[in-house]
């Protein structure tokens, strides 16, 4: 199964008006790091500017159709998985880069995350 993980803001921004990553939840860390251990992930060159050492010396960046999990927004829109995991920041942004969850289905929603599959 292919997964796409992606941090949004609660009003569904990825990214604010000064171009800054919404703030993490506390889990959101350990959260991406287990998810992506031992993995072939796929991402556009500005999410792998931005990877910690924690994902790419513990994963392997892959080619386009081989991969397990989508860490990157363009990726997401090009290639996306069937299961997206969603965590939400506290702060609402109000503006910046918006992320279209419109071709995803809701299957789990709690305060800062969600599951969705893609329709």
């Amino acid at each position: 199964m292919k997964v796409g993980i992606i941090l949004l803001s609660p009003d569904g921004f990825y990214l604010d008006a000064d171009g800054f990553l919404p703030k993490r939840p506390d889990f959101d860390k350990e959260l991406l790091v287990e998810l992506c251990r031992g993995q072939d992930y796929i991402c556009s060159e500005n999410t792998m500017s931005t990877l910690p050492d924690s994902i790419t010396e513990n994963a392997t960046r892959c080619a386009k159709e081989e991969y397990d999990i989508n860490l990157g927004i363009k990726t997401l829109h090009i290639m996306p998985p069937h299961l997206l995991i969603i965590v939400r920041s506290d702060k609402r942004l109000n503006d910046g880069k918006y992320f279209d969850l419109s071709d995803y289905k809701t299957l789990f929603k709690s305060q800062n995350l969600e599951l969705r599959v893609h329709k």
